[in-house]
C-alpha cells in the first residue's frame, strides 16, 4: 500500500526532491501550500503524515496540530517540523504542541530523506500490529491506536495514545520522566536541562488525565521521579 505524505511549503520542490530521493519507497510525497490543505487530507484519510518545511500563511504551527488533534483520522497522522530554530526549548515545544519529530534546518535532500524513511517505516511497523492489550479498565487496540475505558472510547492524540499504551504495558512500574522521552516522544538529548525535558511529559499527562475524567488518578504522580499506571487491587 502506497502512503502519501503531505509536505506543506510556500514552494512543490521540496516534495518532488523527497519524491525522486524515495523512488523505491511506497510513499508519495504531495505539495500543499496551505496549512488548511493540509489538514483536510489528513483529515479524510489521504495523508498519513505531515512535513511541516515552514509555518503556513493560513494558520500558526499551534493551530495546525490543534485541528489535527480534533479530528477523528487527522490525530493519528504523523506531524514532522523542520525548523531553523533549534534550541532546547524549541525542540520542547514542539513535542509539547503533539509533533511526532523534529528536524533542524539547514539538513541535505539525503540525510532529510533518509530520516523520514526511517520514521515512517517505524511508523507502518507499529501499526501493523494488530494486538489488543487488556489492562484494567483499559482496552488497547495498537493497530488502530485506539483506546476504550470501561467500555466507553477515548479520543486520545496519537502522543497520548503512545504514552498510555507505554504505561499500560507495565502497570505499577514507575517510569523515569526521562524514560517515557525517549521511549514515547522517541527523543534523546543528554544536555537537556531536566526542569525543560520534563515539561513536555508534565503536559501531556494532564492532557491525558483531563481525558481520563474522575479515574484521572489512575495516572499517579511518584514525586521527584515520574508516572506509573496504578490499578485498583
Amino acid at each position: 500500500m502506497v502512503s502519501e505524505v503531505c509536505v506543506l511549503s510556500s514552494s512543490s520542490s521540496l516534495a518532488a526532491e523527497l519524491d525522486e530521493a524515495l523512488a523505491d519507497e511506497k510513499v508519495v510525497f504531495e505539495p500543499v501550500m496551505s496549512g488548511e490543505s493540509a489538514v483536510k487530507r489528513a483529515s479524510c484519510g489521504c495523508s498519513s503524515a505531515i512535513v511541516v518545511d515552514e509555518s503556513p500563511p493560513d494558520l500558526s504551527t499551534a493551530a495546525l496540530l490543534r485541528a489535527l488533534q480534533g479530528s477523528p483520522l487527522g490525530r493519528h497522522a504523523l506531524v514532522i517540523l523542520m525548523s531553523s530554530k533549534d534550541s532546547e526549548i524549541d525542540r520542547v515545544i514542539a513535542f509539547e504542541l503533539g509533533a511526532d519529530d523534529f528536524i533542524a534546518k539547514p539538513i541535505g535532500i539525503r540525510e532529510l530523506s533518509l530520516r523520514l524513511a526511517a520514521v515512517l517505516r517505524r511508523h507502518q511497523n507499529e501499526r501493523r500490529r494488530n494486538e489488543t492489550l487488556q489492562v484494567g479498565p483499559f482496552v488497547i487496540d495498537s493497530g488502530q491506536e485506539r483506546v476504550t475505558f470501561r467500555g466507553e472510547p477515548l479520543a486520545l492524540t496519537s502522543v497520548e495514545f503512545r504514552l498510555l499504551e507505554y504505561l499500560a504495558r507495565s502497570p505499577g512500574q514507575v517510569h523515569d520522566r526521562r524514560v517515557l522521552l525517549e521511549r514515547v516522544w522517541r527523543w534523546c538529548d543528554p544536555n537537556d536541562e531536566r526542569a525543560v525535558a520534563s515539561r513536555t511529559v508534565d503536559t501531556h499527562v494532564k492532557r491525558l488525565r483531563e481525558k481520563l475524567g474522575a479515574a484521572s488518578e489512575l495516572v499517579e504522580t511518584i514525586r521527584g521521579v515520574g508516572y506509573r499506571l496504578r490499578l485498583a487491587s
